[in-house]
């Protein structure tokens, strides 16, 4: 049966992707499905949600101070005019459910919805949930974990259900034979992979550049993707000498990389570690600092202490350090083999069809109490 939904959630891809995923998967299940969303119009999902083929109606929203400042006034006329828009458009459109993944955004029509008596529909892609997704639990019919055992941060929900994180489908199909071919690495080489997002991370782009002036290993080879930042000063530095990294601003191609690759050194958001997990692959994660509530030091944990990846965090990253760890993978290959077994212990491959299955499942019985009524 086809369902009507109206999704929010924005500021960053760990919110938009997982949106459009749900999106994707519920055209898929329930042709027919009319699926719009709700966004800011400076905010990444201003473009990534038309470019996957979705309508968006532009709101107003912006996040609220954590400390009392002039910004929470601004905060709150944000959120008052995009209630209100997010009122009207569920009186034109009248969705079965209304769906927020997170982000700011999220809020007015959340708010809007349980004004009206919509159905609610939270995910929450992180170990440690946001306070946005926190408190509206309250009002959810259904709240969606990307990780388990998190029940007791929402005690108000109706429900709460582990349903791990869905990721692009393009994660599904990877080979490492095949995506190392594609990239020209050896079979004898050990690739490791460094990213720190779009912007990059100051932090390990450090560590990687005088980690590879110091790795005396044979048959090494270091990809790193150092963001528009810093690109430019990184590849100055390592111009013409005889070091084996391999510098990007940016990499498209994230699956062939991280298929191809023997170790992965990354952030630890929500959609990354879901990544990592779908391929099955060794890393060593290394938390923002700064992210809410450090919600990635959860995430990184939860991957250590499955014995699937290493955590360093960002105060203790140095080159030394992770020569001793690799060195410790290099010298015990068996460890690396673990770690990537386990990983993948932790994927979550019908993620986006559990929860296409429960949206659909609160809409249609939304939708049956109302013509009993």
């Amino acid at each position: 049966m086809s369902v009507r939904l109206l999704i929010a959630g924005g500021g960053t891809s760990g919110h938009i992707n997982p949106a459009i995923s749900i999106a994707d998967r519920i055209r898929t299940d329930a042709p027919g499905s009319e699926i719009e969303f709700c966004g800011t119009q400076n905010g990444m999902e201003s473009h990534l949600i038309p470019e996957a083929g979705y309508r968006m109606h532009v709101i107003r929203a912006s996040g609220f101070p954590s400390v009392p400042s002039l910004k929470l006034i601004r905060a709150l006329s944000d959120f008052k005019a995009g209630r209100e828009a997010c009122l009207q458009l569920i009186s034109t459109f009248r969705p079965d459910a209304v769906v927020g993944t997170g982000g700011y955004v999220c809020s007015p029509l959340i708010s809007a919805a349980a004004k009206k008596n919509i159905p609610i529909i939270l995910h929450e892609q992180n170990a440690y949930p946001g306070r946005s997704n926190r408190f509206l639990s309250r009002k959810a019919a259904a709240v969606l974990t990307g990780f388990p055992d998190m029940e007791h941060y929402f005690p108000y929900a109706k429900e709460v259900c582990f349903t791990g994180n869905p990721i692009r489908s393009v994660f599904r199909n990877t080979n490492k034979i095949a995506s190392r071919k594609a990239l020209g690495f050896r079979s004898d080489e050990f690739v490791i992979l460094a990213m720190g997002g779009s912007l990059g991370s100051r932090t390990i782009n450090r560590a990687i550049v005088d980690l590879s002036k110091k790795l005396n290993r044979p048959n090494i080879r270091i990809i790193l993707s150092a963001g528009k930042q810093q690109y430019a000063e990184l590849k100055e530095e390592i111009n013409g000498r005889d070091i084996p990294v391999e510098i990007y601003e940016y990499i498209d191609e994230t699956h062939t990389y991280l298929s191809a690759a023997d170790l992965v050194i990354c952030r630890a958001g929500a959609i990354t570690c879901a990544e990592i997990a779908s391929i099955g692959l060794p890393s060593i994660m290394v938390p923002y600092p700064f992210a809410a509530g450090d919600h990635q030091t959860y995430n990184a944990r939860a991957f250590e202490e499955a014995k699937a990846g290493l955590m360093i965090s960002d105060s203790n990253l140095s080159a030394d350090r992770l020569a001793e760890e690799i060195g410790k993978l290099l010298d015990c290959p068996h460890w690396t083999d673990e770690m990537a077994k386990n990983a993948r212990g932790l994927h979550i491959s019908d993620s986006d069809e559990k929860i296409s299955e429960i949206i659909r499942r609160i809409c249609n019985k939304d939708e049956k109490s109302s013509r009993e009524a």
